[in-house]
């Protein structure tokens, strides 16, 4: 719940619009706090995919939030993949703003 808290956080203090070369401070800040946290999640992911297995009946793929964590997850690793100098990837940056959703699963 913290680093979901913490990401939440930092999506609202993005300026894309003010910064859009990320050469100041901040932003290069928050791009590696996005960077640490898209990290948290892919272990996260990967460590239950291991546990549970990744697909058929009782597995990770197998509850509707878990399919949305791995969609989330997924668009995230485009976008590191894709060369992000020549493209412009701000639709796929925007399911970032579905991280939050993960809390819903959390809270009993």
């Amino acid at each position: 719940m913290l680093v979901i808290f913490i990401n939440c956080v930092t999506l609202g203090m993005y300026q894309p619009c003010e910064d859009t070369k990320c050469v100041s401070s901040r932003c290069r800040l928050l791009e590696v706090g996005d960077d640490v946290i898209y990290a948290y999640f892919l272990v996260e992911m990967l460590i239950k995919m291991v546990a549970m297995g990744v697909y058929g009946e009782g597995t990770y793929l197998a509850e509707s939030w878990n399919r949305l964590d791995f969609f989330i997850v997924a668009a995230g690793l485009i976008e590191y993949c894709l060369n992000v100098e020549n493209m412009d990837l701000s639709a796929i940056r925007t399911i970032r703003v579905l991280r939050p959703l993960r809390a819903i699963n959390r809270i009993p």
